[in-house]
């Protein structure tokens, strides 16, 4: 390698600071007078012995220099790092090259210079750039704290009390979620009240990220817009040309319409035209011209109000839009006054989104009841405390005239069935298959339990089916043995096949075509894939028949995550993604079986970086929240994915268009990683946006948490 020195002597001493890197042993073996006086310490024998764990920042990019080197053969490799060696950030300019340790092993050999912009005046400077903003401009850092702020801002917001993000936003929640979308796509504005010295003002909040001049690290440029007083010069103007009623109407963050008794219309504001699909310079029509399909709905809704049946009436209608689209429009209809006259005001809102994903969800359910009804499921829908909200005909079949709405379903088992079904609904994350009895007839059912539904957080689906009877049919799950028993079969010659064709590979000279070499090769890794999946098959069924078996113990999932990201770094760098750590140098161990949650976070990861465009990043954190909690999160600047690609994706052999040609695999990756995760007793989030990328988070509660004091 050109970049590596061949010899043992050590580097010539020079004006910069130069220290030779013994990754291995995390330790800096060689320095000369600046880089001693760089570091702090008196002598060569004081620097040797000084300890770099490994979170400390300079070990974790003294490691990505030595990778960087390695790769690249063709000279020194030049980078900015920032290193703390007395506490407080120091910013260098760094040359590394690799270097021949004296027992043969490759060091790093590091040329570093101070850049000439001091870390005291940088927030000078930049407060001297911020002044100059007419707007209120701030810097926080990552976890939403001030760094520095401008006049502006000071003048706003105060200098105590509000200086923190999630104090201006007044909860934690939206500020996170601000500094999450900041870090995934790189900008974020949004419109939003905020807490200032004189009381609540609705802002513009406009985000850059960037990094702080001083560390380094990520942080959130931010421009605060009162548009409050846009708002209030629109009133104040209103009423001042007489028309104060339409200036209160106009601020409402819904379309308005305004009809006197005959239903003569006398407001509608821009935003009701628009979403009426009337042009905005046009007159105002007349409401049955609107809808006139659903004229009698309308009258019957006037009437009810008129008659003090309700103070409220509320409709979905369709509407037609000039371009021919037809969207859904919710109004809400009362009776109020205009003018000092008695009128009828109807808010309008688009609930088109909505209307759609409520009907794809009921055209899915539908689809999902007419196939488990073919081979014999029923399917039931339950509320939170366990009572029946929707029931499938075969599911009614199964249980009889025990089953009813609004019963609780557990009243149709008896009742050891009914203690082991109430034990599990009470277990939010479990996905689990067990057997109960009928509490009438004594009849064997296999029921199965989801989590929560993903559109209603407050209904979970139960399945049901019928065990198999005295002739022996196989049932849903008897069929799942049989896979796993063909499975086991299957391995038998696949490893034969392996073991003849890995032979003939050792030795290949009996063979005289190159060809048929390759052929061998092509087989070999074939059935090394059928081998793969096959176990994953198995997996899938020991999880699905809660059959798993773990070995819990105490495990260092800092260790893990980083032993994990150094297995996949080769894969990042081939596909030019940054894959960065962020892990709590103090993260407390956590009870779970090794190698499961290995495996788990190795799909995980692997996935990141996999479905992560060239030049994307891939970045890992963990830590322990106030709750006791420890939470680990991989987030990307991928693709991502749509709410449908996000449930295929969790779905084994699951496959979105084009997936499979363009990066292989059979689609268990995922599924398998929350099966494994969900089986130790830790709870798994998918997140992901289409064209921002997406969050896995994997959270073990307090109780599978070892204290940091109680760890030997």
């Amino acid at each position: 390698m050109a970049a590596a020195q061949k010899n043992h002597e050590l580097p010539s001493q020079s004006e910069a600071s130069v220290w030779v890197w013994d990754h291995d042993r995390r330790r800096i073996v060689w320095a000369n007078d600046a880089a001693l006086h760089f570091w702090g310490e008196a002598t060569l024998y004081d620097l040797i012995e000084r300890d770099f764990s490994p979170a400390d920042p300079a070990t974790v990019q003294f490691a990505q220099l030595l990778h960087a080197a390695v790769a690249d053969d063709s000279g020194p490799v030049r980078a900015r790092l920032v290193l703390t060696p007395g506490g407080k950030p120091r910013r260098v300019e760094a040359n590394a090259a690799t270097f021949a340790l004296s027992d043969g092993r490759m060091g790093l050999r590091i040329e570093a210079v101070a850049l000439p912009t001091g870390e005291a005046r940088a927030p000078d400077r930049m407060r001297d750039i911020f002044d100059t903003a007419p707007q209120a401009t701030a810097l926080f850092a990552e976890d939403g704290s001030l760094l520095v702020q401008n006049t502006a801002a000071d003048f706003i917001f105060g200098t105590q009390g509000l200086t923190g993000l999630a104090q201006r936003y007044g909860a934690r929640k939206p500020a996170r979620d601000a500094l999450r979308a900041l870090l995934i796509s790189g900008s974020f504005s949004q419109t939003t009240m905020l807490n200032t010295r004189v009381g609540p003002r609705r802002h513009r909040v406009t985000m850059r990220r960037m990094l702080d001049p001083v560390t380094g690290s990520l942080a959130a440029l931010t421009v605060f817009s009162d548009t409050g007083e846009r708002e209030e010069a629109q009133r104040l103007s209103a009423a001042m040309e007489g028309d104060a009623e339409a200036a209160l109407l106009s601020s409402v963050q819904a379309g308005v319409a305004v009809y006197d008794d005959a239903l003569k219309p006398l407001y509608l504001s821009d935003m009701a035209k628009r979403l009426l699909g009337v042009s905005v310079d046009s007159g105002m029509p007349q409401l049955g011209r609107l809808f006139p399909r659903d004229r009698k709905r309308i009258s019957d809704a006037l009437l009810e109000i008129r008659d003090g049946r309700t103070d409220l009436a509320t409709l979905e209608l369709a509407v037609q839009g000039q371009d021919g689209a037809v969207r859904w429009v919710k109004l809400q209809i009362r009776k109020g006054g205009w003018r000092g006259a008695g009128a009828w005001i109807a808010t309008i809102t688009d609930v088109t989104d909505g209307r759609r994903a409520a009907l794809a969800v009921q055209r899915d359910q539908n689809e999902r009841d007419a196939a488990l009804s073919a081979i014999g499921v029923g399917v039931v829908i339950l509320d939170s405390q366990g009572q029946i909200v929707d029931i499938s005909e075969t599911a009614r079949t199964l249980l009889g005239d025990e089953a009813q709405d609004g019963q609780r379903l557990a009243k149709a088992f008896d009742v050891a069935g009914a203690s082991v079904f109430e034990q599990v609904f009470e277990e939010e994350s479990r996905n689990d298959a067990f057997t109960v009895a009928r509490s009438e007839t004594g009849k064997k059912l296999t029921v199965g339990i989801s989590p929560k539904d993903r559109f209603n957080r407050n209904q979970r689906v139960i399945t049901l089916r019928e065990e198999a009877g005295p002739s022996g049919q196989p049932g849903v799950f008897e069929s799942k043995e049989a896979v796993a028993r063909a499975s086991h079969e299957l391995r038998t010659p696949l490893n034969a096949i392996m073991g003849f064709t890995q032979l003939m590979l050792d030795d290949p000279s009996p063979i005289t075509s190159e060809t048929y070499v390759g052929y061998l090769h092509d087989i070999n890794e074939s059935g090394t894939y059928m081998l793969r999946l096959l176990q994953d098959l198995l997996d899938l069924r020991r999880i699905e028949g809660d059959a798993l078996s773990l070995d819990s113990a105490p495990i260092d999932l800092g260790n893990l995550v980083r032993v994990i990201a150094r297995e996949v770094e080769f894969a990042a760098k081939k596909r030019d993604v940054e894959l960065t750590l962020s892990l709590e140098p103090s993260l407390p161990a956590v009870i779970a079986d090794l190698h499961t949650m290995r495996q788990a976070l190795t799909n995980i990861i692997g996935n990141a970086v996999k479905f992560t465009t060239s030049g994307g990043w891939v970045r890992i954190s963990a830590v322990q929240r106030a709750s006791g909690a420890v939470e680990l999160e991989v987030i990307d600047n991928g693709d991502g994915m749509t709410g449908e690609e996000l449930d295929i994706a969790l779905t084994p052999f699951g496959q979105m268009s084009g997936s499979h040609q363009d990066f292989g695999g059979a689609g268990m990756g995922l599924p398998l990683a929350k099966g494994f995760i969900e089986a130790n007793r830790a709870r798994f989030e998918l997140t992901s946006e289409k064209g921002l990328g997406t969050i896995a988070r994997l959270v073990f509660p307090p109780n599978r948490v070892i204290a940091r004091d109680s760890r030997g």
